[in-house]
C-alpha cells in the first residue's frame, strides 16, 4: 500500500538528497515518491515498460490460439512471439514469420514490440517524445485491441517514460534491485517444504 511505502520511504536519513528513483509503473509507488521525494524524478523502469506491452502480446498471443486455427499452431509457440527479435535462431525467426502471416494480429504485436525496444535503443533525449508519440499513434492505428488498452499506461506515465533519455548514457533500471528480488524469491522457493 501506499502507507507501506512511505513507511519505508520516511527511513531515509535524507529524503532531500534523493535526485531520480526508478520504478515500475505502480501508482502506488508514485504517490509515495511524490510525498517523501519531493525532489526526485521518477523514472519508469524500462524493462517493465517492455514488459507491459509483452503482457499485452501475450494476450493477443492466447486470443489468436483460442482460434480454431490458432490451437494447433500456435501450441507451444508463444516464446517466439516474447523473445526478443536477435534472440530468435533463424529458424525460429521463419516460424514466427510464417505464424505471423498466418495471424496478422499477433504478427502486428510483435512488431509494434519490437519497434518499442528499438525506441529505446536508439532514441534519444531530443527525439525520445516525438518517437514515443509516433509509436503510440501506430498501436492505436494499426495495433490489435489488447496492445490498445495498453496504451492508457503510456498516457499515464509517459513523463516517466520519458524521462529515462534525461540519464543517458546510463540507462537508468531498477534492475539490481529486480535481480536482488529474484535471488530471494529463488531461496524462498527452494526452502519451501
Amino acid at each position: 500500500t501506499k502507507e507501506d511505502v512511505v513507511s519505508l520511504l520516511e527511513r531515509l536519513d535524507d529524503c532531500e538528497a534523493v535526485q531520480v528513483v526508478s520504478m515500475d509503473m505502480s501508482t502506488t509507488f508514485r504517490e509515495a515518491v511524490q510525498l517523501c521525494l519531493p525532489r526526485a524524478r521518477i523514472v519508469a523502469d524500462h524493462f517493465h515498460v517492455i514488459q507491459h506491452v509483452n503482457k499485452a502480446l501475450g494476450k493477443v498471443f492466447s486470443h489468436c490460439a483460442k482460434s480454431e486455427a490458432g490451437k494447433q499452431a500456435l501450441k507451444g509457440q508463444r516464446h517466439l512471439f516474447l523473445r526478443n527479435k536477435e534472440d530468435l535462431s533463424a529458424q525460429q525467426e521463419q516460424t514466427r514469420a510464417r505464424l505471423a502471416q498466418a495471424f496478422p494480429a499477433l504478427g502486428a504485436a510483435w512488431q509494434l514490440k519490437e519497434h518499442l525496444r528499438t525506441w529505446y535503443a536508439t532514441a534519444t533525449k531530443a527525439t525520445a517524445a516525438g518517437k514515443l508519440d509516433a509509436w503510440m499513434a501506430l498501436v492505436q492505428r494499426k495495433g490489435p485491441t489488447q496492445l490498445r488498452k495498453a496504451l492508457s499506461a503510456f498516457r499515464n506515465w509517459r513523463d516517466e517514460i520519458l524521462a529515462f533519455f534525461d540519464f543517458l548514457p546510463t540507462r537508468l533500471s531498477n534492475g539490481l534491485v529486480e535481480g536482488k528480488n529474484n535471488r530471494t524469491n529463488a531461496l524462498l522457493r527452494q526452502g519451501y517444504g
